[in-house]
């Protein structure tokens, strides 16, 4: 029975049937080394190949089993742009506010403005907020709320200056108070303008006439009205000359324009005559509305062709019609005396002469 179970005891069909295992075994384990296969005896190989033998792939890269991986190979970093210059970066200083009047005071319905100058503000935006307010009021020059009263006026000047100002085209009272201007970055850069608004003084009601009052005759006669009735503008005036009121028909040569001004809350009316004659001198009247009534007295000249130049002798100006007292033919006096004169004096010359001959 002990030869049955040994090697050699054994018959052969056992011999073979074992022969055949040990064969079918060893080639198993000779595919499954070729195939790494997760059926091979040593499964911490693949492990040990990849620290050992090769750099981890992206996709191990960390800790596995409390352990790290070796970093990553130089390839795997990242490299600089190759557009950026060579050398060191140039000096680009920070931006800054340039010194301003930050207390401005207007008049209720005149125009305002908060000036922000700013100098190296580079590729930053600007913005604009009133302290208590919830939005920006502009960024840039672009004007983010829904005010037609509002806007950016922007300007820029050499060294890196530009100027960033809001404007109120017409202020109101709810537009008083602290305003930021910003300029955007990591750190919060402010400058800040108080807005004061205030009732704008009354006016009184008054008129005023401006012009020459003494013209060369065929020179231009010029007459300026301004008139105001304090808070409010004049609807007309009239003109007249000598009581009667001037009108295109009767006066053709006369030219009458007519503005108004909302700064100033004035009308103003301009009278032309060109060329002025002596038949335009008078006292002319400028009546507005409200009856306010100023009036000037314009004197035409002409002038004679025998005058004398002003300040070398006696002038032979007129006005308007009438003589020159200055005439010989005008005065008998001074030709009768000029006569007598002219006699007295011939007859001395005939009397020296006949004295001489004798």
């Amino acid at each position: 029975m002990a030869e049955c179970w040994g090697w050699y005891g054994m018959r052969v069909p056992w011999r073979i049937s074992w022969m055949f295992m040990l064969l079918a075994v060893d080639t198993l384990t000779a595919d499954l080394d070729s195939t790494e296969s997760p059926f091979m005896a040593d499964p911490f190989a693949p492990l040990r190949k990849s620290v050992t033998k090769e750099a981890p792939t992206p996709r191990y890269l960390g800790r596995y089993s409390g352990k790290l991986y070796p970093p990553p190979s130089r390839d795997m970093t990242t490299r600089l742009p190759e557009f950026l210059p060579d050398g060191p970066r140039p000096f680009i200083p920070d931006p800054s506010f340039l010194p301003g009047d930050q207390d401005i005071i207007a008049n209720q319905g005149d125009v305002a403005v908060l000036p922000c100058t700013v100098q190296h503000l580079g590729t930053r935006q600007v913005s604009w907020n009133k302290v208590g307010g919830e939005h920006f009021l502009s960024i840039g020059t672009e004007v983010w709320v829904q005010d037609a009263n509002l806007e950016v006026v922007h300007y820029t000047w050499p060294a890196g200056v530009g100027e960033w100002n809001l404007v109120f085209r017409e202020v109101r009272a709810q537009d008083a108070g602290v305003y930021e201007c910003q300029i955007i970055s990591t750190e919060k850069i402010i400058w800040k303008v108080k807005l004061t608004v205030v009732d704008k003084p009354p006016h009184k009601p008054e008129i005023r006439i401006e012009g020459k009052s003494f013209v060369e005759s065929g020179q231009s006669v010029y007459l300026r009205c301004n008139t105001t009735e304090g808070d409010r503008i004049p609807d007309d005036v009239d003109w007249f000359k000598d009581g009667d009121k001037i009108e295109a028909k009767e006066y053709p040569n006369v030219v009458i324009t007519k503005f108004r001004s909302r700064d100033t809350m004035s009308l103003v009316s301009e009278l032309v005559i060109s060329p002025g004659t002596s038949n335009d001198s008078g006292t002319y009247i400028c009546r507005s509305s409200s009856e306010l009534i100023a009036s000037v007295e314009v004197n035409v000249l002409v002038a004679d062709s025998s005058n004398v130049k002003r300040g070398t002798g006696v002038s032979h100006t007129q006005t308007g019609s009438g003589y020159n007292a200055g005439s010989p033919l005008q005065n008998p006096k001074i030709y009768f005396t000029g006569n007598v004169l002219l006699v007295c004096l011939s007859v001395l010359v005939s009397m020296c002469i006949n004295r001489l001959n004798t």
